[in-house]
């Protein structure tokens, strides 16, 4: 498994560290769902998610860290970024390494599966608070050539799915793994 790490050296105070990497999966997938699910758990839902845990909670080495999943009719990746001490950098990314390794090997547990179908499930209604939100996701629902209400099918895929199913996916999706890292570190 080979990691790509580019890296540019600017005078900066912070190291900005950015990291991709494949998620085999279409905007069309019967799947989305648990893939919106181990997102939120991997690094999406914030306070909570593995990557702020082990980054900020754990270690102190940054504000904030995320892994989104981007996935459209062109791509899909997992994606995300944080910023630290120039002096840390090295040591963030390989802890941003670890935490996609361990959770590809160990899934997701009961209390982290939980809490994520809360979230997206409670967070349902804010998505449709208003007739602009609504209108912008039926027409991301039409311009991907999803059915129009598939948001609302995978919210309710997500209060009806089961932790075996979700682990399962991701032990399917170890290219996740394959992370590729870009960072403007200080030049020193």
């Amino acid at each position: 498994k080979d990691i790509v790490d580019v890296v540019e050296f600017k005078s900066t105070e912070q190291a900005y560290i950015y990291f991709c990497s494949p998620f085999d999966i279409s905007i069309n997938s019967q799947d989305m769902y648990l893939a919106k699910i181990a997102l939120f758990v991997l690094g999406q839902g914030g306070f909570g998610s593995r990557l702020m845990e082990e980054i900020r909670v754990k270690r102190g080495l940054a504000y904030s860290a995320y892994a989104m999943l981007d996935v459209n009719l062109n791509y899909s990746r997992v994606f995300g970024y944080l910023q630290t001490k120039n002096e840390s950098a090295k040591t963030a990314k390989n802890i941003v390494k670890e935490v996609f390794d361990n959770f590809i090997k160990q899934g997701v547990n009961e209390k982290e599966f939980e809490l994520a179908k809360k979230f997206l499930v409670g967070s349902m209604p804010l998505r449709y608070e208003n007739l602009s939100k609504r209108l912008e996701i039926m027409l991301n629902e039409y311009l991907y050539g999803l059915k129009i209400g598939n948001l609302k099918e995978d919210i309710q895929k997500i209060k009806n799915a089961n932790l075996k199913d979700l682990n399962l996916f991701i032990d399917k999706h170890s290219e996740i793994a394959r992370l590729s890292f870009a960072s403007i570190e200080n030049e020193g």
